[in-house]
């Protein structure tokens, strides 16, 4: 029976290289990561030496740098790699136990790098669309024969973004290479040390780290998660009752703007009440004000009529007395109606009595019968005290 074909299915890591390695390149650089940076710095100054090293201890690497026959061991502490001790440099079984007896327990888990010498990496500046940056890897492996003496099978490389003109819509990326005979000859002395690489940095030309990696993806150690899902389950449950926590002070919040609201609708249903009452004593005010001034300006009818009853003849009747708007009309009967008026015109509350219309006989009553008007007179008082203020208002 013949075997039936495989195919080998990819990984879950190599499908989500892609998708990761261009979220890193849209992370390096960007303001958000100067700003993590910035922040991280702020708050692990906050903490204890002893808590700073705990949260950086999976960060720190442990850097491999060959010096003739010799290993030096270097691990990276407080953004600093320090020398921690050095070993023969022997290509046998024995040299991964011995490196791991020298680490310790502490540093044994952390990711193995080899550092290479400076002026071993070719470094140079191009500018690309700010599109590139998406799949930037992808993108410079077809521009490293056109910047570089060698072919991209030739090389191995990396590359990082420097800045991005949103104006232009350019980025600035600096391209790291290394060619790969080079890169064999200096992993080669490692021995059984190679199989644990994470990673090759170099130093530039000041001696400081160029935080660059020229070892090939195939040829990475698999990185060990577990750490990093104990601190992501960590974060969520802190993130968890964070927000547990903001939830309760909103709804805290909340409650005290709604009884706040509650009473405030209160006052404002009061206030309301206020300026209605306020309103209708205002109003109350202005008709008594118009009354007392209406009855102020006019002399009291029980005065008119008796002025008049006294002033007319006997021979007169008044069928009817009315006024309205400050005028007087009186109707009746009279043998001398032509006469009333001169009657009237002495009158102290009355002004301008004349007859309205003419005068009509009335043949059963044996008299004219007519009507008459007449302007009231302010009384005295309201009248001096007019005229006092007339005078005083007139100018000079």
């Amino acid at each position: 029976m013949s075997a039936q074909p495989t195919t080998a299915t990819p990984s879950l890591a190599s499908r989500l290289s892609a998708p990761f390695g261009q979220a890193r390149m849209r992370y390096v650089g960007s303001d958000l990561q100067q700003f993590l940076h910035w922040w991280g710095g702020e708050l692990a100054g906050l903490l204890p030496a002893s808590w700073r090293a705990l949260f950086t201890q999976g960060r720190a690497r442990v850097l491999y740098v060959p010096e003739g026959d010799t290993l030096e061991l270097r691990v990276e502490e407080d953004g600093r790699d320090v020398l921690l001790t050095g070993l023969p440099l022997d290509a046998d079984a024995d040299m991964q136990a011995r490196v791991d007896s020298r680490l310790g327990q502490s540093r044994i888990e952390r990711p193995r790098w080899l550092l290479l010498p400076a002026g071993q990496v070719l470094r140079r500046r191009i500018t690309l669309p700010a599109a590139a940056t998406e799949r930037l890897r992808e993108v410079v492996a077809h521009e490293l024969d056109r910047q570089t003496p060698f072919r991209a099978d030739q090389v191995a490389y990396d590359c990082r973004v420097l800045a991005i003109d949103a104006a232009t819509k350019t980025a600035q990326v600096e391209l790291l290479v290394l060619p790969k005979d080079r890169l064999d000859a200096a992993i080669a002395p490692l021995g059984s040390l190679a199989t644990r690489l994470s990673g090759v940095d170099a130093r530039d030309q000041d001696g400081a780290l160029l935080r660059c990696n020229l070892l090939p993806p195939e040829r990475r150690q698999a990185s060990d998660h577990r750490r990093l899902w104990l601190n992501l389950g960590v974060a969520a449950i802190a993130l968890v009752a964070f927000g547990f926590a903001l939830g309760q002070v909103l709804d805290n919040r909340s409650n005290a703007v709604a009884r706040l609201e509650s009473a405030v609708d209160q006052r404002h249903e009061q206030a309301r009440l206020v300026v209605a009452l306020g309103k209708q004593l205002e109003d109350a005010s202005l008709g008594a004000d118009f009354l007392a001034g209406r009855r102020a300006a006019q002399p009291p009818m029980i005065a008119v009529l008796a002025d008049i009853s006294k002033r007319i003849p006997d021979n007169t009747f008044l069928e009817r007395f009315s006024e309205q708007d400050g005028q007087i009309y009186l109707t009746g009967l009279s043998t001398d109606a032509a006469g009333l008026v001169a009657k009237l015109q002495g009158s102290p509350l009355l002004h301008a009595p004349a007859l309205s219309g003419s005068v009509q006989p009335d043949a059963a009553a044996k008299r004219d019968r007519f009507t008459l008007t007449a302007e009231l007179n302010a009384p005295p008082q309201a009248g001096a005290s007019k005229q006092q203020g007339g005078e005083h208002a007139s100018p000079p």
